[in-house]
């Protein structure tokens, strides 16, 4: 009895699988990234999970070759023993991980510790100093005064202060300004016309 289970142990210890799991060593945040996965030492197909936070609302998302799913899920009978292939992965916050990676065939599972440390990435970064640029200019660019105009020529502020200066004047403005001085103009060469002609 003693050899038996001496054996059995021996048996599923040789017979116990292994993998290789190699991830880039800068990882961003809602970036994918391709893992490579080779599994040896074992038979037939698995299932493969990376589990990250084991949350059904992961902050890990894998590829399965059609959509994004949470990392929640099993990618099923996706590699078999002896192959090597791509798992590709994007993780929605920053941090360090410890995570497993988990292997499934029928009811017999192995696990694998992993690590993964994701940074903010520069992209994130930018865009979050270009929110606080956009915010500190919104602040000081805030009206101190509301400025109501009445009249084209002047300006009365909330504070009381009341004084005039011009804002702006258009063409058609300074046109019907200059228009009674040429319609006297036009009146006194026609009249001038007339006599002229009356005299000659």
């Amino acid at each position: 009895m003693k050899y038996f289970i001496l054996f059995f142990l021996m048996v599923s210890f040789v017979s116990a699988v292994n993998v290789d799991f190699d991830c880039p060593n800068e990882i961003f945040v809602d970036e994918e990234f391709e893992c490579s996965l080779e599994v040896f030492d074992g038979s037939g197909e698995y299932d493969v999970k990376v589990d990250l936070d084991s949350e059904r609302n992961s902050v890990l998302e894998v590829w399965d070759g059609e959509a994004w799913k949470s990392g929640y899920y099993y990618l099923l009978e996706f590699i078999e023993d002896g192959d090597e292939k791509n798992v590709r992965l994007k993780v929605s916050e920053e941090g360090d991980y410890e995570g497993v990676l988990k292997l499934r065939q029928g009811d017999k599972r192995e696990f694998f510790d992993i690590e993964l440390e994701v940074d903010e990435g520069e992209e994130t970064e930018e865009k979050e100093m270009l929110g606080e640029k956009i915010k500190n200019i919104v602040k000081e660019s805030k009206p101190k005064e509301i400025v109501l105009s009445l009249e084209p020529s002047k300006t009365i502020p909330l504070n009381g202060d009341v004084y005039s200066e011009l804002i702006y004047e258009s063409k058609d403005a300074k046109i019907i300004d200059y228009l009674p001085f040429a319609f006297g103009v036009f009146l006194i060469i026609t009249i001038g016309a007339f006599i002229w002609k009356g005299i000659v």
